[in-house]
Formats: structure tokens, sequence, C-alpha cells
């Protein structure tokens, strides 16, 4: 008699739905972000998510938990804000495994431009000097001399800007990257 794998026995009604959730897939890593997903390490995820899951588009893994017709070890997979990369360097790795994914678009980059939140990483990124000064902004000063404390500073810039109002927010970014060398 063949044996059966818990991965090949329907769901039905008791059947979970796993989402998994992605950024970025950069094309090298990237040494300020060392947990942020590269091609190779994305590559690798995608492996080990075949061996496991059964990867469905989106839509259809929610109609299919709606109507109990899920199957076992169900998973969706979603890539948040966009980014170029997404289509670039997670899409052929995707491909390449045979599965979907959904991607939710900042539309308004669509033209170009970025997210606040990138322009403050990238002007603590191309800051050259030991201490970046953000006093005169209202933001404290912040040692730079490596890549941890460059992404504690990152953190607590975005924590301090994120709930300011949009004209706010936008002034806030402008004065970092000022002060930062990183223009606008």
């Amino acid at each position: 008699m063949p044996t059966r794998r818990s991965s090949d026995l329907p769901g039905g009604l008791r059947a979970r739905l796993s989402i998994l959730i992605f950024h970025r897939v950069l094309s090298q890593a990237d040494p300020l972000f060392p947990d942020e997903q590269d091609t190779r390490r994305f590559n690798e995820v995608l492996s080990w998510v075949a061996r496991w899951f059964q990867v469905l588009p989106l839509d259809e893994a929610v109609s299919r938990l709606g109507a109990g017709s899920l199957p076992a070890r169900a998973a969706a997979i979603t890539f948040d804000d966009g980014y170029a990369d997404n289509a670039t360097q997670a899409l052929p790795i995707l491909r390449q495994h045979g599965m979907a994914a959904t991607f939710f678009i900042a539309t308004s980059f669509l033209d170009g431009g970025r997210m606040w939140n990138d322009s403050v990483i990238e002007a603590v990124r191309a800051f050259r000097g030991e201490v970046l000064d953000l006093r005169e902004a209202g933001f404290g000063s912040y040692r730079l001399e490596s890549y941890e404390q460059r992404r504690i500073a990152i953190e607590a810039l975005l924590g301090h800007i994120k709930y300011l109002g949009l004209q706010e927010r936008q002034q806030a970014v402008a004065q970092v990257s000022d002060i930062a060398g990183a223009g606008g």
C-alpha cells in the first residue's frame, strides 16, 4: 500500500493558511540590513517552502479557505510596497520554483521617487561622519561608526517620524537628508 504524506491529504475545514510576507529581494546582501532577503537567500527560502507548503495564489487560497477546500499546508506569498527588485530579482526566482505571489504596490511611486522611510535609510547610509547630529531637527544625535549603530539610528528616526502628519513628515525627512548631506 502506498504511503501518503500529510501534504497529500486535503486540509478541508480544519486547514490553515500561512501567508509569507516579503518586502525586498536584493541582488546581493546588504550589510546595513543583513536580515533582508537577497537572491541567494530567497532562492533557498523558496526551496524550503516548496518542500513544506503548497503555494497558491492569494485570491485562490482565500476563496478555498472560505469554501473549506484549502489543501493541507497551504501558503500564499505576498510582497509589500512594490519595490522594483520584486520584479527584477524576486519574480524570476518565483517562476523558477513555479510559484505565484501577490504584489501590493505603493502606486504613488510608479514613476519614480521613494517612500519617506527609504529616504531616511539612505540619508543615514550616505552619512560619512562618525556622529550624525540631528538635535537642531529635534531628533537627537547618533554615533554611526558601525552598521549596528546605523541600524539603531534608523529605527529611532523612523519611530520619531512615522506618526507625524504628512507635511511635518516631509519636512523632517528633508531636514534629516540635508543634515546628513544626502540631499532630498
